[in-house]
């Protein structure tokens, strides 16, 4: 009875039994639960890709139609406050061939756009602050700078009578103008989850990452005043982009 009581007497002392009859070896250290949900970091970052529209209001609006855009940019963030920059391609076309209006005594255009349409550069660099922050969608106010600029050529005309006695114009000089402003732009991002995962691909960087994939909504207002001079060009100009976003987020077991 003595010998058989020892081995239990063992295992109330030390709370596991041996299994080769030594009482005094432990347990292997047993690892770390990777099953278990991991706390993220509160920095993220990403990039978004997509396209929209922008159209213009007052003087510009004399000049230029709106027009459809395409869009990339980069955003980072700690916990609700937002940083992003991104920049906007678009080609809208004209409302007047001749904007400076310059003509010659028998009122026939001295100059002509010599462009189908002109090309339309945006830039921006937003904060903003996430005011909600639910399971499947956020909403982000933002407000920042904003540089436009619309470029096109312009051919000067050369007028004459052929022998039928009809008017014909000759193209002669072609010269490149711009309009550019540095001003205002405000929006709010409607952030839509679509897809949540964890990775460690390698050009993620080192360690586990939390991938998120969103569908992001940015309706937005601008503010530019680009010349004093012909064409007077000023005003605010509305739009909007429908873009896809993927985020990615350090995680800590």
């Amino acid at each position: 009875m003595i010998v058989a009581a020892v081995p239990a007497m063992a295992t109330a002392q030390t709370g596991y039994a041996s299994l080769d009859g030594n009482g005094n070896v432990k347990p292997a250290k047993q690892e770390k639960n990777t099953d278990a949900i991991p706390a993220t970091s509160d920095y993220d970052y990403g990039i978004y890709v997509g396209a929209g529209g922008v159209f213009p209001t007052s003087h510009t609006a004399d000049y230029f139609k709106g027009c459809a855009v395409f869009q990339i940019g980069l955003t980072g963030g700690y916990e609700r406050f937002r940083l992003k920059t991104d920049v906007h391609f678009g080609q809208p076309s004209f409302k007047q061939s001749n904007m400076w209006n310059a003509k010659d005594e028998k009122g026939r255009d001295l100059l002509h756009n010599s462009n189908a349409d002109a090309s339309y550069l945006g830039w921006s660099a937003q904060v903003g602050y996430t005011v909600y922050d639910g399971d499947r969608l956020s909403v982000t106010p933002n407000v920042g700078c904003y540089y436009s600029k619309y470029r096109w050529d312009v051919d000067s005309l050369r007028w004459s009578t052929d022998e039928q006695g009809t008017e014909v114009y000759k193209k002669g000089s072609t010269r490149k103008v711009s309009k550019h402003y540095f001003g205002l732009i405000a929006s709010v991002d409607f952030d839509i989850l679509l897809h949540s995962t964890v990775t460690n691909t390698p050009f993620m960087g080192n360690g586990d990452k939390r991938f998120t994939s969103s569908l992001r909504i940015s309706p937005f207002i601008t503010y530019a005043k680009y010349s004093k001079e012909t064409p007077v060009m000023k005003g605010c100009t509305f739009g909007f982009t429908v873009s896809y976003m993927g985020l990615l987020r350090s995680l800590n077991f």
